[in-house]
């Protein structure tokens, strides 16, 4: 099983962006991951996309390890539309950056306090 590119162990924070790995994550979630974890087949990853046809580089992208090749290829998919293996064929073992861990919770604005009154004394 490959490790991602950063041999290092450590932790980080990813931020999702589109709507890719919908319904499972929606943009704006954000994870936990660990960059130089050795991923399992069915976990979700952080990898780096190669570039584009015109050669414009991709950011990059949450998806989910669907299998490893022996050579450590990587084949991704997204869990709703999106570009993945299906459209790029086996990622690099390099493209691997890093292993989600989990996901934080959204955090919700507070509502200011309501305002209790008391009733008309008749």
């Amino acid at each position: 099983m490959p490790r991602s590119r950063n041999t290092q162990r450590r932790l980080g924070l990813a931020r999702v962006s589109g709507s890719s790995m919908s319904p499972t994550l929606e943009a704006g979630d954000t994870l936990v991951v660990l960059h130089g974890g050795r991923p399992r087949v069915g976990a979700v990853v952080v990898v780096r996309l190669p570039a584009d046809a015109g050669g414009t580089a991709r950011p990059v992208a949450v998806k989910r390890l669907a299998s490893v090749r022996p050579d450590g290829a990587l084949w991704v998919r997204s869990d709703g539309t999106g570009t993945d293996s299906r459209q790029l064929g086996h990622l690099a073992p390099g493209a691997l950056v890093a292993v989600a861990l989990l996901r934080l919770p959204r955090w919700r604005p507070m509502r200011p306090p309501r305002v209790l009154r008391r009733a008309a004394q008749p």
